[in-house]
């Protein structure tokens, strides 16, 4: 079966000093674009209580490269898809509303919040040079090859803490040949101590990326609030913060990509709980006594939990295990999270435990590491699901 997927592709370019003012100034054009334009829909709604849509900011466009001509420096492309940024905040806006969640309107960009420009039908195929448009040719670190038969959709021109990159977002052909036999099954259990703790007793230890830099962190984070705002020595410290939170997310993904690679090595099968993370790391409701005053509702310990979480990249590893896992035809199911750590993988009796409680004891005297139970019984819960659905 042939499948068209998406992927990325991002190389290092090297633009000169000339093309780097160039870029930064078309991401201040674009930011005011941004801007002017949610202002607009947010005067409109007020006034007249219709909300503006993005075919008609789009026609508008001639006109404001006539009010200001300095628009013509930037390519049609890059503006329209400025719009279509902004119209995909609105969406999501009230998507939010219709589910009920907590819905967070669309806000207005400050200076140095924007940092891409993408190409919307961008087809050239890169070498050591690109040619982008309004721009000029930039040296490109070509470090791997694009496939033969990828057909290039987008190209986004986006910096990173100092460092200029070029993302194409190409469409691929996949062959597909799902496994007929899914052998050496494996059930997963993300945990903070270990990773994941697999069923056959294997486990990957938490990296804490970003709690190894956090000292770091809050040194440059310091410096950066005594400093004089917008002086040379402020842009000096947030460049250098910048770079910091660069290299916590490289090698957080270096990590997840391995860790996944080696899983999907080692088994056809791979079974997970179906977490809920957005929930997981929800800050927890405000108490009030009578008098309404503020009682201790365990914010700050929260929090520190709601920080490992997010630090250990839970829900990235999922995303890169499902494509993964679907362009090598093997088998990546999710099962419903409830009871896998209280359950005893044995006699399936509960045995109520804490957070802190790491050994599960049964009274039929199964003793487990609390994580490696919980695998056991994820994986015998996703091979219940298979063998129901294949009935």
């Amino acid at each position: 079966m042939i499948i068209q997927a998406r992927k990325s592709f991002k190389y290092r370019i090297y633009p000169t000093k000339a093309q780097v003012t160039n870029l930064e100034n078309q991401f201040s054009m674009c930011r005011h674009l941004y801007n002017w334009n949610l202002a607009e829909r947010i005067e409109v709604y007020e006034k007249e209580g219709e909300t503006i849509s993005y075919n008609q900011q789009q026609n508008k466009l001639p006109e404001l490269k006539k009010e200001r001509p300095w628009y013509k420096s930037v390519h049609s492309q890059v503006l329209q898809d400025v719009l279509k940024r902004l119209d995909k905040a609105y969406q999501n806006f009230f998507r939010r509303v219709k589910r009920g969640e907590t819905p967070g309107f669309p806000k207005f960009k400050k200076r140095g919040q924007w940092d891409s420009i993408t190409y919307s039908q961008y087809s050239k195929r890169p070498n050591d040079k690109i040619v982008v448009p309004k721009i000029g040719t930039i040296k490109l670190v070509y470090h791997r090859e694009l496939p033969e038969d990828a057909k290039i959709k987008t190209m986004t021109i986006i910096k990173e803490a100092g460092k200029w990159f070029a993302c194409f977002s190409v469409e691929l052909p996949f062959i597909v040949e799902p496994k007929q036999d899914l052998l050496d099954p494996i059930g997963i259990d993300l945990g903070l101590i270990d990773f994941l703790y697999a069923s056959d007793g294997s486990h990957v230890p938490v990296p804490k990326h970003l709690r190894k830099k956090e000292k770091q962190l809050q040194r440059l984070q310091r410096r950066l609030l005594k400093a004089k705002k917008r002086s040379k020595q402020y842009y000096k410290i947030l460049k250098a913060l910048q770079k910091c939170h660069y290299r916590v997310k490289c090698q957080r993904n270096d990590f997840l990509h391995k860790t996944a690679n080696k899983l999907l090595t080692k088994s056809d099968t791979i079974v997970h709980e179906d977490l809920k993370i957005s929930n997981m790391i929800r800050r927890p409701k405000a108490k009030q006594d009578d008098d309404g005053k503020f009682l201790p509702n365990g914010a700050s310990a929260k929090a520190g939990l709601n920080k490992s979480i997010a630090d250990a990249g839970w829900g990235r590893f999922l995303d890169i295990l499902k494509y993964k896992s679907s362009q090598l035809g093997k088998n990546l199911v999710a099962v419903p999270p409830h009871y896998t750590s209280q359950k005893c993988s044995s006699c399936g009796e509960i045995v109520k435990k804490s957070l802190s409680t790491r050994t599960h004891c049964c009274s039929c005297g199964f003793v487990a590491n609390r994580d490696l139970n919980a695998a056991l019984n994820i994986l015998r819960i996703g091979l219940n699901t298979l063998v129901a659905d294949a009935t």
